[in-house]
């Protein structure tokens, strides 16, 4: 039996290949477009500020959350297309699928909690799921979003002790801060 050795090198440069791209993190995460999402975050908190009722203010806060996520997902993919990376490959898909059901959770709370009437606990309930989202995706990213998902989540905790009338401020601090601080860091250090 004659063992064609281009062949054999061929599938094992696809093993290779295949093996590298499971390892690798996400590189396409923008710190362009999560400064831009903490910019969103502090115009909201801006806006918000001049509605005296909470829930007023947390509709303020649905419209910047779709603005913000469309934002940061512009960045990632300006980012990708700019350094030829794949926005979807294998650990972009790793990301998503540890973010997204985060997000799905939140959805579905929200509306949950807004019928009920329960809004106070939404402020806090949105920074722990989206902070544990990017927590858990973070593992597939370059390190600094994941303490992001770590710094949003446990501020989440703390939020949920406080005054309701604190909220509108909270989002602001956290999701902008964070968004900011953590963006410039990807930025600087991880090709923008």
């Amino acid at each position: 039996m004659q063992v064609d050795l281009r062949e054999q090198a061929g599938d094992n440069l696809r093993f290779i290949r295949d093996a590298m791209e499971r390892a690798e993190r996400v590189s396409s995460a923008s710190g362009v477009g999560a400064m831009v999402m903490g910019g969103v975050a502090f115009l909201a908190m801006a806006i918000a500020a001049g509605f005296e009722r909470l829930q007023a203010q947390l509709i303020v806060w649905i419209c910047a959350a779709v603005a913000a996520l469309l934002a940061g997902a512009l960045g990632s993919w300006q980012k990708a297309r700019t350094n030829g990376l794949p926005l979807l490959g294998d650990p972009g898909r790793r990301f998503l699928l540890c973010l997204i059901p985060m997000l799905a959770v939140g959805l579905v709370l929200t509306a949950a909690l807004w019928r009920t009437g329960q809004i106070t606990l939404l402020p806090s309930m949105w920074m722990m799921l989206y902070g544990a989202g990017v927590l858990a995706a973070g593992t597939y990213a370059v390190p600094p979003v994941m303490y992001m998902g770590a710094v949003v989540f446990v501020a989440g905790l703390f939020a949920h002790a406080l005054p309701a009338a604190w909220s509108n401020v909270l989002l602001g601090v956290v999701f902008g801060g964070a968004h900011l601080a953590f963006g410039y860091r990807v930025y600087r250090h991880h090709g923008g």
